[in-house]
């Protein structure tokens, strides 16, 4: 991306939000993008390398939006196992209120596979956030795992696909529009097999 104008790249960003908030990433090309935006083609390229690259972009910027919530949910709980419990109830209660935009970020905009390690990382804010309240859950002796980062990737990616099947009505029925004796199920499976007490 060259020097950016902040306005137009702010402008490009939640324009194509919006599209993607009616359409599939696979549906929609640069062109209908510009006309979104009131600008040519050639200006969005001028930021962006292709759709995908944009839409990557606007992921990582709802990655970071969820980080923030995850964040201060745990930053209100008291202890450390509380902590984790309230960022995994945060990620939950985000995804569930925003149910297309968790899709969007979990599962349809496509994988960032082709950046440096340093930029994919990026993709993980929230895996690290999860990653640094178990750690200290582990240093204070009220947890264990022999390796959090996995088992917070097993918890995000685990509980994501409750939510998946609660967003889409593949869970049972009774669960279509209460969701939470679902999802409570699979965290406390995850906190059983990691919290000491």
């Amino acid at each position: 991306m060259r020097n950016a104008n902040p306005e137009l790249v702010s402008s490009i960003k939640k324009r194509t939000l919006e599209l993607l908030m009616e359409k599939e990433p696979e549906e929609i090309g640069m062109r209908e993008i510009a006309k979104k935006c009131g600008v040519s083609a050639t200006a969005i390229y001028h930021y962006y390398r292709d759709k995908d690259c944009l839409f990557q972009s606007i992921s990582l910027d709802c990655l970071n939006q969820i980080n923030s919530v995850i964040e201060a949910a745990a930053e209100k709980a008291a202890s450390s196992k509380e902590k984790v419990l309230a960022a995994i109830r945060a990620f939950r209660n985000w995804s569930l209120k925003n149910p297309r935009v968790a899709s969007l970020v979990m599962e349809k905009i496509k994988s960032a596979v082709n950046l440096p390690p340093e930029e994919t990382e990026k993709f993980y804010v929230c895996n690290r956030t999860g990653e640094k309240l178990l750690e200290l859950c582990i240093a204070e002796g009220v947890a264990r795992s022999e390796n959090p980062r996995l088992d917070v990737g097993v918890l995000v990616f685990g509980l994501w696909g409750c939510l998946q099947s609660v967003i889409s009505r593949k869970s049972e029925v009774e669960y279509w529009e209460n969701s939470e004796p679902f999802t409570e199920r699979f965290i406390s499976m995850w906190a059983e097999n990691i919290f000491v007490n």
